[in-house]
Order: structure tokens, then C-alpha cells, then sequence
């Protein structure tokens, strides 16, 4: 009987394991290709790693934005798009999340970020 227990532990963290591993990828690095199977410059590598892999948003802006908002908790990600300028990268996130009323809004920031990531000022924001 513990066999058997032991046994069902085992194959449910194998079967654990195995999804992890196919949703995180087999090693292949398939990161540093582009979609056409070009190669990608040590330079798109460099701000790829601003920008999180999950959902697109860059990383450092998001935590300004969440600081900013009346409800950090309701934040969500809606878009983010950027221009390389080579000595600095501009950013524009799109986001929604509660007002003061308790209603949800669509807004958006525009920054500029230095070539590491880290935000240098907000340039402009609107709704």
C-alpha cells in the first residue's frame, strides 16, 4: 500500500516535471532567432531582456505605473510597443486599471528608458 502511494507521488511529479519542461522549452534557444530564423543581434538581445516575457511589458515602467495607481492590484497589461533610438529606447505602454470610483480605465505612459532598462523620465501620459 505505501508502495503504491509512493509509486502515484512519483509519476504525478514526473507528469509535473514533464509539462514544465514543454511549456518552458527543451533547452533549445530558441531565444536568440527571430520569427523568420534569422539570428538576432546582441542588440535586440539587450532589450529583449527589458521586456517581460510573459505578457510584453517592460519590466521597469509596470512598477512605476502599479506605484502611480490608485489600485495597483487591478492592474492590467494591454500593450506595449517601442522605438530603439541606439542610445536610448522610448517606451509606450498601454494599461487598464480601477479609478477612484472603483471603475476601470484604459490609460497609457510614454517613456524613455536608458539601454539597461531602467526608466530615465516619463515623457508623456494620457487616456
Amino acid at each position: 500500500m505505501k508502495t503504491k502511494k509512493m509509486t502515484t507521488h512519483f509519476l504525478s511529479a514526473l507528469a509535473v516535471a514533464f509539462f514544465i519542461f514543454i511549456a518552458f522549452g527543451s533547452g533549445d534557444d530558441d531565444s536568440k532567432t527571430n520569427a523568420d530564423g534569422t539570428p538576432k543581434t546582441e542588440r535586440q538581445i539587450q532589450l529583449e531582456k527589458q521586456f517581460s516575457a510573459w505578457d510584453g511589458s517592460h519590466i521597469e515602467l509596470t512598477k512605476i505605473i502599479k506605484k502611480a495607481m490608485n489600485d495597483p492590484d487591478s492592474y492590467e497589461h494591454v500593450e506595449t510597443v517601442y522605438w530603439d533610438m541606439t542610445d536610448h529606447v522610448v517606451v509606450r505602454t498601454t494599461y487598464s486599471g480601477k479609478n477612484a470610483f472603483g471603475g476601470r480605465v484604459k490609460n497609457w505612459v510614454k517613456a524613455k528608458a536608458d539601454n539597461n532598462g531602467k526608466i530615465i523620465e516619463i515623457i508623456e501620459e494620457g487616456n
